[in-house]
């Protein structure tokens, strides 16, 4: 569990070069990732995304980044910044340039039944991770002297890649559950009922039925043993940030995004719906676990927000089975599992029983060894 106490490591500061140097290995790398998307669109994009990509002026923001990444290498380097992450940044550049840079030509193509999300991690992390890295520099939430880079964080983004690579394989499994087991189940009267509703109460039904599926998923994992096994890989990060919830063992998203999907094709929600509900839910998983201090005011009893989840993670015996859903709050209200101290934060996060650091230990963990329930990893 993580506690109060200030890291050793200092801060980065501006003019020391350090920011800069990481910055431009991180956008070196992401351009190298998105110029492969570019040359092999077939293998390394997601079908599903890309009927919605504005690709032109995706080459433009990748032109843009790849130039304020080489002035920032440069920079870091006549900043005597660390020389082997602003060399890194600038050769992952130079390497992006030879694959072709920003404008490499695109041909026609099939659509082969194998593929890896690519272009989703690349797009996901670019944005996010510029946007909720700023933010909870600006508005850290509490215990300021949390680092952007703490511990666990190489861990966390190793779980970032591999969970938004195997898009395709929780696509499928999760669509072949849907279809196969429930079409029995489905009433194309009821669905065209559906269909002509007003967009927002689409918008608004969805989040309420995915949301009460996930409320029963969660719940089930905190309190049958054998799926907190899963489970316990997402709690055990003792700090909570942006990256933080990209923890997940393999087998959790996997299972939630199957059942999910059910209620979303029993009732026949077209694809703008479950566009802008997967636009939702992607940017509020990030928004609940980063370290960013708001206050939404009535609205926390319509939407979750960071700090209700915050205390859905807290190694405090008062949050224990509390805060299950994912995007309302109103299935935890009903069932009587809301927990929001209005003045109050968490101070510790993470599972009483730790559980492996390493992503291999983390995968084997569920599978091996006696692992305790829920209230013996949680509470003292």
């Amino acid at each position: 569990m993580s506690d109060s106490r200030p890291s050793s490591v200092s801060r980065p500061r501006i003019g020391e070069g350090r920011i800069g140097a990481f910055l431009c290995a991180a956008i070196g790398l992401l351009s190298v990732a998105a110029v492969l998307c570019l040359r092999f669109p077939a293998f390394l994009t997601t079908p599903e995304l890309r009927p919605h990509y504005d690709v032109e002026l995706l080459r433009l923001v990748l032109a843009i980044a790849m130039i304020a990444g080489a002035g920032l290498g440069f920079l870091s380097l006549a900043l005597g910044g660390p020389r082997w992450r602003a060399g890194i940044g600038l050769s992952a550049l130079f390497l992006a340039m030879l694959l072709g840079g920003p404008y490499v030509p695109t041909a026609d193509f099939q659509q082969p039944s194998v593929y890896l999300g690519l272009d989703w991690m690349v797009l996901d992390l670019f944005f996010t991770g510029a946007i909720f890295a700023l933010l909870e520099a600006i508005f850290p939430r509490v215990r300021p002297q949390q680092l952007p880079l703490r511990e666990g964080w190489q861990l966390d983004l190793g779980y970032f890649g591999i969970n938004h690579l195997a898009i395709g394989v929780f696509m499928v499994v999760s669509a072949h559950f849907a279809h196969d087991i429930f079409a029995w189940a489905v009433n194309p009267w009821f669905q065209a009922h559906v269909v002509v509703l007003p967009g927002i109460v689409r918008f608004v039904l969805v989040i309420l039925a995915a949301d009460l599926v996930e409320y029963v998923t969660h719940r089930s994992m905190h309190e049958i043993p054998a799926l907190w096994r899963i489970h316990a890989i997402h709690h055990s990060p003792d700090a909570m940030d942006w990256l933080s919830g990209s923890r997940l063992h393999f087998l959790e998203p996997l299972v939630t995004r199957s059942l999910v999907l059910v209620p979303i094709f029993l009732l026949g929600f077209p694809q703008d719906t479950i566009f802008a509900y997967v636009i939702f839910i992607s940017v509020q998983s990030v928004v609940i676990h980063s370290n960013i201090r708001m206050n939404l005011g009535a609205l926390r009893y319509a939407i979750v927000t960071t700090q209700f989840h915050h205390w859905h993670h807290a190694a405090d015996q008062e949050a224990v089975d509390k805060n299950y859903t994912a995007h309302t709050p109103l299935w935890d209200l009903l069932f009587g599992t809301w927990h929001l101290p209005a003045d109050r934060w968490p101070l510790k996060y993470g599972t009483i029983k730790p559980v492996p650091g390493g992503m291999v230990g983390q995968f084997l963990h569920p599978f091996t060894g006696a692992v305790a329930d829920f209230r013996e990893h949680r509470s003292k």
